[in-house]
């Protein structure tokens, strides 16, 4: 598993950019429905946890296993693999979509495991900002997003529509074209970096 062998640099990541962890735990809140959820890709948990998620599937053991120690009860299973049916209010998605081999059928799984009515939130670097432009410039040089791939906002609506999800909403936050200079608000998408997007099923 790619993620097996940077569980400490991925934990690293958010204690060296605090700011921007909690930046981008906001931005989805607003989105963010309530009742029974379920993140795909829960890493380490550093986004189910504080959302109040207590579910998630992860195929990394490394990860998982911190998951766990964070209150979440972990599945290891692929996206590709998941197979509930109509089980959950609602599922999120934080970069993981930039990582699994199938993004459809992801969230085709994804539809099938939602109740009528239920949400789909995928958050994401998009490729259109200038930080999204960045990281695929300079992704060979990136332990992490070595093997991404990049989506722009249509990409990702255009996907969902094509599974069946409708009465889309998109936030974004993180402005700006390194790390080092990035600025915060949480606004209608445009030009931000960290898009969040709802569907609905």
């Amino acid at each position: 598993m790619l993620f097996d062998n940077l569980v400490s640099e991925y934990e690293e990541w958010f204690e060296k950019h605090p700011k921007i962890y909690e930046e981008e735990i906001k931005t989805i809140k607003t989105l963010l429905p309530k009742g029974k959820g379920l993140e795909v890709g829960v890493g380490t948990g550093r986004f189910a946890a504080p959302l109040g998620i207590k579910k998630g599937i992860e195929p990394s053991e490394a990860m998982g296993e911190i998951a766990k120690k964070r209150g979440i009860k972990v599945l290891k299973l692929k996206a590709e693999e998941m197979d509930f049916k109509d089980e959950f209010d609602f599922i999120l998605m934080v970069t993981t979509i930039c990582f699994v081999n199938e993004p459809f059928k992801t969230i085709q799984n994804c539809y099938k495991a939602l109740k009528n009515g239920g949400y789909l939130i995928i958050a994401f670097v998009d490729l259109n900002s200038p930080l999204g432009r960045f990281y695929e410039k300079n992704k060979e040089k990136s332990k992490f997003y070595k093997y991404a791939t990049f989506f722009t906002k249509d990409d990702i609506i255009n996907l969902m529509k094509k599974a069946g999800f409708k009465e889309f909403e998109c936030v974004e936050n993180l402005y700006g074209e390194s790390l080092d200079n990035l600025k915060f608000e949480i606004k209608k998408c445009n030009g931000g970096a960290f898009k969040v997007i709802r569907g609905k099923k």
